[in-house]
């Protein structure tokens, strides 16, 4: 079983419902595809590309953070009930991964016990920050506190990304900008001792995780030199790397196979960033390929990891 846990949904009609109450406050779907929200068309391209689960989460520009309040949670909940209908809908096709409004720190707890105890999902989604805030802050406390309660991981993914002003040209924003601001969530988790307060908290980040696995040396580097570094940790950012799990999508071979080496393979889990046209939908051979992996560590990218921690079945 190849298990997909990258995948993205845009449920336009559980919005355009909404749009009427909250007018530009929820997002529309400006591309014509028509995967992004129909489940006939999703699992046909899924059989095409030779996966067979996907986990569902909502596509980054829908966490709609900087809605107000009562718009965020609305759009959340109508989300989370539409990737819920998908699921129920096709038996064991997909998963669920919940949005939340994180903007509404205790509205997003609420959602998030929502979305596990009545929707059955087993994971939460979310941005790399808060309209520009970091994963470290301290408002965000509670909501850490409540995914470690609840044992779902933490699906990361960018959005908002830092410097963009300067990457307006060349698709830079996404090529750079993604994997860039993955890194800087990683570090505000890090060094900002979010993992050091929730010691069973588990973090997935997208797209291999950005420039993070290449720069671990220089994360402890600067833990040891730099007294700021350790204001909020006792132990150097490397022995934090058993909370973080990683995505395939990191468009090669030779990187992926220094992410399995560095982080090793019970950490990576196969995933394409479905739909999008950044996506990795050619990596299944090339995975099945690589000589540089066993044929156990292969099973594990493609499918047992994500089971394990997405609790495929249970």
């Amino acid at each position: 079983m190849i298990i997909d846990m990258h995948a993205h949904v845009f449920a336009e009609d559980a919005l355009g419902r909404l749009r009427k109450s909250y007018g530009r406050h929820v997002p529309s779907l400006t591309l014509n595809q028509p995967e992004f929200y129909d489940a006939k068309r999703r699992i046909a391209l899924m059989d095409e590309h030779g996966v067979d689960v996907q986990v569902l989460s909502v596509t980054p520009g829908n966490f709609c953070y900087s809605a107000p309040p009562e718009a965020g949670v609305a759009i959340s909940r109508a989300q989370n009930d539409a990737i819920h209908e998908m699921v129920t809908g096709n038996p064991g096709r997909f998963i669920g991964s919940a949005t939340v409004p994180l903007q509404d720190v205790e509205a997003a707890q609420q959602e998030l016990d929502r979305a596990v105890k009545d929707l059955d999902f087993t994971s939460v989604e979310i941005g790399t920050n808060v309209n520009g805030v970091n994963l470290d802050s301290p408002t965000l406390e509670p909501f850490f506190s409540k995914a470690e309660t609840l044992g779902v991981p933490i699906i990361v993914h960018p959005i908002n990304n830092a410097g963009a002003d300067r990457m307006t040209r060349y698709y830079l924003g996404n090529i750079v900008g993604n994997p860039m601001e993955t890194t800087l969530a990683i570090g505000s988790i890090i060094f900002g001792g979010v993992l050091e307060r929730h010691k069973r908290l588990r973090f997935c980040w997208a797209h291999g995780g950005g420039f993070f696995p290449y720069q671990i040396g220089r994360f402890d580097h600067g833990y040891k030199v730099r007294e700021e570094a350790r204001a909020n940790i006792r132990k150097p950012p490397s022995e934090y790397l058993g909370a973080m799990y990683f995505d395939t999508v990191t468009h090669g071979e030779p990187a992926l196979s220094f992410l399995v080496k560095r982080m090793g393979a019970d950490r990576v889990l196969f995933g394409t960033d479905f739909p999008w046209d950044m996506g990795e939908y050619d990596s299944i051979p090339m995975i099945s390929e690589m000589s540089s992996l066993s044929e156990g560590e292969k099973t594990r990218v493609f499918e047992e990891n994500s089971a394990k921690l997405f609790n495929k079945g249970r």
